[in-house]
């Protein structure tokens, strides 16, 4: 299979930035900001199915950053200060694990817009993943980082588990922590990390898979292709191509291929060129082109051109396959 999807949330539209501007004014009520969310919402759900996305979500537009949701919904975790998002110009607001981490229903639902997405595509849903959730957090209960993520993989696949209820056919767990470079783990913890996958996706149906960017993908390997996942994803614009280079995939691979975090759009031929000497090297069961990121780093007009951009080029592909 050749699909398509988006590594992560979608950007706001103009007019929602500028409804969350006056709500921070006092100039907006809460019933005009929540409907200010469901228009943008459903701009963003019909801008992916117009394209042609194979995976859609519903554009995590009030996920104010990846960590969030689960830093509000879960037992035993606080609101810490503002944090900047590794190497970019955004902040994240920083988990202080206060108590024993429990789930308390799901922490996604909440902030988002199942009842929005459509029939007959698959329904993507993002989460952070356990090493990336530990490595950003403030423990001051757990004080071990194996501990903490543990407790935040048990649940996080409480969380998984609901989803797939919910009709939610794919899951990306986020870790931009397990390779950018400075929070990259050792070795040894590398190896370990197979144990916390192993309990955030147990019993687990739906397709998973690990998506790493900000960093490059050969700090995770070869240890990343006996994680317990579906697929790996890597962000082609930190990860030399020839790194991927006759890997022994068990699963699929999700290519970074559109950079979101630079405005230029990119031309489908160059990028299916690209990926097609990526891909004659590779034995992969499942692939899906994709962002190499979150997309919130563009205006809504952008990223929706290069999701154009992006179903061109697995056309491409999959016409030439």
């Amino acid at each position: 299979m050749i699909g398509s999807s988006i590594s992560g949330n979608l950007p706001r539209t103009q007019e929602l930035i500028a409804k969350t501007r006056a709500y921070d004014r006092t100039k907006l009520s809460n019933e005009e900001l929540e409907a200010a969310y469901l228009e943008a919402s459903k701009r963003v759900i019909e801008g992916q199915v117009k394209a042609g996305l194979t995976n859609v979500n519903d554009g995590l537009l009030k996920w104010q950053d990846l960590l969030r949701p689960f830093t509000l919904g879960l037992g035993g975790v606080e609101l810490g200060p503002m944090a900047r998002w590794f190497n970019n110009n955004t902040f994240y607001k920083v988990p202080i694990i206060t108590g024993p981490i429990t789930y308390k229903g799901s922490v996604t639902e909440m902030l988002g817009y199942r009842n929005l997405l459509p029939e007959g595509v698959t329904l993507k849903a993002v989460l952070p993943a356990p090493y990336t959730f530990a490595a950003l957090a403030d423990d001051r209960h757990y004080c071990n980082k194996a501990r903490l993520q543990i407790a935040y993989a048990e649940a996080l696949n409480q969380e998984a588990k609901h989803l797939e209820k919910l009709g939610y056919g794919y899951i990306q767990l986020s870790d931009p922590a397990l390779v950018y470079v400075t929070t990259k783990p050792a070795k040894k913890e590398l190896r370990a990390y197979r144990k916390m996958l192993e309990v955030a996706t147990a019993g687990l149906k739906v397709k998973t898979c690990l998506q790493t960017f900000f960093g490059d993908a050969a700090e995770i390997l070869p240890e990343a292709l006996a994680y317990p996942v579906s697929d790996l994803g890597f962000d082609l614009y930190e990860t030399t191509p020839e790194t991927l280079k006759g890997l022994k995939l068990k699963g699929g691979l999700s290519l970074g291929l559109i950079d979101a975090r630079n405005s230029t759009i990119e031309d489908a031929g160059e990028i299916t060129a690209a990926a097609k000497q990526i891909l004659r090297t590779l034995k992969s069961k499942d692939i899906y082109v994709s962002t190499n990121c979150d997309a919130d780093f563009l205006t809504w007009e952008k990223a929706e051109e290069k999701i154009r951009v992006l179903v061109r080029v697995a056309e491409n592909l999959r016409r030439d396959a």
